[in-house]
């Protein structure tokens, strides 16, 4: 199920059976299940009763009182709502996700059509495995769930979306400046939209109704989470263009260009340790473990060294050294990394 039939369904007030929201835009996974129990819950008196939330950290789940809820008939209301969040699906005992698949099969078999359900999962909780070959939960659950990949949007609907936030503090924005605040925080929406609150209330308090480059300089704070990792993404997808618009990025800051070679020759040496994995046939959780990092952070490698084989990231790697060797003979310059980036881009990297 893609997620503008999803909104169609919301829209037309004709949602029923088992959600499962997964993927990169937690935002719109927390928008949507709100927008389905605002619809299904809208008396407030009644919604202690047909409303089951329910929210599990790492390793926990409660398969009885999700049963429990399940069976529960709803009260004074056509239709309840089961909402279940978990943290890290993924940090659960094998048994325990084989269980829930079965609790909630059986469910979907019975035809519980007075009940809906969602589950919900953080990007850095779930591991999907790849198109053609799917994890074995949602392989299992698309057969009897609606599976809902939530991806980060694309620049041109964020525009839009930003646009339509600004102007509901009577303030507008140039297509050019909310791209600035996307270059500065990436597409995450949560992350956007706390530094887009921040902005509009600034440029209001000032009585001014047009948010400028200026603002976004003074009120949005660039987002360190591996600015580095950002443009390794982006030779990753081939997009050219970005990958130099993030290094545009580290060179208005003036970053010294060995130090920001060695920033990215560090990601792509992660990659390629987490494509070495992958190809072993070894699991996230030994990545993460042996190279001391978060899960959270770990997962986003994870799912980056997926998109290309070992032999890709290994020929990056050689590609690295070239470039760091003729920095320490040529002397440092940005246009080193320029051509670092252009070649990998255009598939001149060993095994690409």
């Amino acid at each position: 199920m893609t997620e503008t039939e999803l909104t169609s369904e919301i829209k037309s007030a004709s949602v029923s059976g088992i959600y499962f929201f997964y993927g990169d835009e937690d935002y719109l996974k927390n928008h949507r299940a709100a927008e389905i129990k605002s619809q299904i819950c809208d008396d407030e008196t009644l919604a202690a009763f047909n409303c089951f939330q329910f929210v599990f950290g790492d390793g926990e789940v409660d398969l009885p009182a999700i049963s429990d809820a399940l069976l529960s008939p709803p009260m004074l209301s056509d239709k309840k709502l089961v909402d279940i969040y978990f943290s890290s699906l993924d940090s659960l005992k094998e048994r325990d996700r084989s269980e829930l698949l079965s609790l909630l099969e059986s469910h979907s078999e019975a035809d519980y059509s007075d009940t809906v359900v969602i589950i919900r999962v953080p990007e850095s909780g779930f591991d999907a495995g790849q198109a053609k070959r799917p994890s074995v939960f949602l392989r299992e659950a698309s057969k009897f769930m609606k599976v809902i990949e939530f991806e980060f949007q694309p620049v041109g609907k964020l525009h839009r979306w930003m646009e339509r936030h600004f102007a509901g503090y009577g303030l507008t924005i140039s297509p050019y400046v909310s791209q600035e605040i996307i270059n500065l925080c990436g597409r995450s929406m949560y992350r956007l939209i706390g530094e887009m609150r921040k902005t509009a209330a600034y440029v209001a308090s000032s009585g001014r109704r047009e948010v400028l480059p200026e603002d976004v300089k003074i009120c949005v704070t660039r987002t360190d989470e591996d600015d580095a990792f950002r443009l390794a993404n982006c030779v990753l997808e081939g997009n050219i263009s970005a990958a130099l618009s993030a290094l545009a990025v580290k060179m208005r800051l003036r970053e010294d260009p060995i130090y920001l070679l060695s920033q990215i020759t560090k990601v792509f040496s992660d990659l390629a340790c987490a494509a070495a994995y992958i190809l072993d046939g070894r699991e996230k959780a030994d990545f993460a473990k042996t190279m001391k990092m978060h899960e959270y952070k770990a997962g986003l490698y994870w799912k980056a060294a997926k998109s290309a084989p070992f032999e890709f990231f290994a020929g990056i790697m050689k590609k690295c050294a070239e470039s760091d060797l003729e920095m320490k003979t040529g002397g440092a310059d940005y246009g080193v990394i320029e051509k670092l980036i252009c070649s990998c881009v255009l598939g001149e990297a060993e095994g690409r």
